[in-house]
């Protein structure tokens, strides 16, 4: 790991940990740098502001949950990225709640989309389906998704996340049907 990766790592944990121990209160850049124990231009070095260092960490909170279930099918990876967020919603509430440069929105609308267009290709190798239609679903599944997500944020995220999506399964339907179908109805 590169040493601006590993300082990265070091001040999303910081982050993490600050958040832990103080969820009520504001969190600042000298707050971060002195649980790290390293300089406030170093951490400019690295982020352009505590925003910043949100998305940043929030993303790769994310990605560690979804590696491991690649390739499992819609539902168990939106249940893996809901699961991951409300491990870190003390999080994922400062981001939304954010005015500065991050915009929690088009993050998970970036990181939903990644997922969902992923298990589009895949489902969609051999079936005759131009790539701009292929991208037309993603985006349609990515901001339905995105809505009921950002609903749920703003909910305090109160409902569990294997409830949530429980609630969403009839519409994570096997997307192999939904291709099969789209593929279909475009012939007819």
């Amino acid at each position: 790991m590169a040493e601006s990766d590993s300082r990265k790592e070091l001040l999303a944990r910081a982050l993490l940990e600050y958040l832990e121990l103080h969820p009520n209160e504001p969190v600042s850049v000298t707050s971060i740098t002195r649980i790290c124990g390293i300089s406030r231009q170093s951490f400019y070095y690295h982020f352009r502001d505590i925003h910043d260092l949100h998305a940043w960490t929030l993303h790769h909170e994310l990605m560690k949950t979804v590696r491991p279930v690649r390739g499992e099918g819609w539902r168990t990876e939106i249940q893996a990225v809901l699961e991951r967020m409300y491990e870190n919603r003390l999080l994922v509430m400062r981001a939304a709640q954010a005015k500065g440069s991050v915009n929690i929105d088009e993050l998970l609308k970036q990181e939903l989309g990644i997922y969902i267009m992923r298990s589009v290709e895949e489902t969609s190798v051999g079936l005759d389906i131009a790539l701009q239609d292929r991208a037309l679903i993603a985006r349609f599944y990515t901001a339905g998704l995105l809505e009921i997500i950002r609903i749920w944020i703003d909910d305090g995220m109160r409902e569990t996340p294997e409830r949530l999506t429980e609630r969403l399964a009839p519409f994570l339907v096997n997307s192999s049907d939904l291709l099969e179908r789209f593929t279909a109805e475009y012939r007819a």
